[in-house]
């Protein structure tokens, strides 16, 4: 099917609330669709055209990364703007499920998350098995709950503004579309170890126990065929720094994704792990180590193996490791990470 056929057939959709996931599914071999009804994207317009900026207006500041607050606030995902409202503005775009997958979590009540109403969903015939995260949801389908399967391009909710704590404008309704994936089963450990005055209504699939990568990015990479999935991204994403965590165990994040180890697991448990992370914080690349468990902090036993200078002066609106006089320091960030991970609290 000719690129020219297949926008044409997606532009005559547009104006229906439902998109059909055939074509899109023609066009990516991974069943990847795009996850609204806007078919600017696929058609290569500008970012403005798809994107739904924050306050400041900058579409910038809808996309992943150092792109809030001038550069100083981390955006965990990428924020897609819609194509019809009703009479008052609100709007009335579905949202689809960017892939066939299983539905993890869906809270339906907004003031219990920043998220406001939210879908998560595991998607467990790609490697690794990436998490789909879709917020601040108008409704969400009654179909979409704990343990049932989706399709690829399945309508999951209706595009809206629902958050907790904070009010989105009308004008500003979206869809924040997060890919990523999940630390640790014992997370419900650690929050109770920081003693939050919230409860966490959300179980594993809380935010702080989600680690995402840049959506937009991958999918432009995937679609120009750079990359040919989601082991193949995370492979090329640039190693930021490098830690030895000193803990004799096998996290069950390292069992959940295992095309991130390097090497095989023997029937002996490694003395500690050598961990490749991004600079936003995902821990890309595992090798154990063998003989004792490195030396360190009883209570932290984690060290600095190796840094990249440059990959970390261009990013530093998030915790993860911060550079002073040549030498590094583990962020706030990258400390919960690891303690979340190897079960340190």
């Amino acid at each position: 099917m000719g690129n020219r056929f297949f926008f044409g057939w997606v532009r005559l959709l547009v104006g229906s609330l439902v998109l059909t996931a055939g074509p899109a599914c023609g066009l990516f071999g991974l069943g990847l669709v795009w996850p609204t009804p806007n078919p600017a994207w696929l058609e290569g317009r500008a970012l403005e055209d798809f994107v739904q900026p924050s306050a400041s207006g900058r579409p910038e500041s809808a996309l992943f990364g150092c792109t809030r607050t001038g550069g100083q606030r981390f955006h965990e995902g990428i924020d897609l703007k819609p194509v019809r409202r009703d009479a008052r503005g609100e709007a009335l775009d579905p949202v689809f499920a960017v892939m066939a997958g299983r539905v993890l979590y869906a809270n339906r009540t907004p003031w219990h998350s920043s998220y406001g109403r939210y879908v998560v969903i595991e998607h467990t015939t790609v490697s690794p098995p990436i998490i789909t995260l879709y917020a601040h949801l108008a409704s969400v389908d009654d179909d979409v709950v704990e343990g049932a399967r989706v399709d690829s391009g399945q309508t999951i909710g209706i595009m809206g503004r629902s958050a907790g704590g904070y009010t989105i404008p009308v004008s500003r309704a979206h869809v924040h579309l997060e890919m990523g994936l999940w630390l640790s089963e014992a997370f419900q450990d650690w929050f109770d170890s920081m003693d939050y005055e919230s409860p966490n209504r959300h179980g594993l699939m809380s935010g702080f126990n989600i680690v995402g990568f840049d959506p937009l990015d991958f999918y432009d990479r995937y679609r120009t065929g750079e990359v040919r999935g989601f082991d193949d991204y995370l492979r090329r994403q640039a190693v930021a720094f490098t830690l030895r965590v000193g803990v004799a165990a096998v996290p069950d994040f390292v069992v959940r994704y295992p095309s991130l180890l390097e090497g095989d697991l023997s029937e002996t448990v490694p003395a500690g792990w050598e961990i490749d992370f991004t600079w936003y914080g995902l821990p890309k690349r595992w090798r154990p180590l063998e003989g004792a468990p490195p030396a360190g902090d009883r209570d932290f036993p984690v060290t600095v193996v190796s840094f990249d200078q440059s990959v970390i002066a261009a990013n530093t609106c998030r915790s993860t490791l911060q550079v002073r006089g040549g030498e590094p320091r583990i962020g706030s960030h990258t400390e919960r990470v690891v303690r979340i991970l190897f079960e340190l609290y």
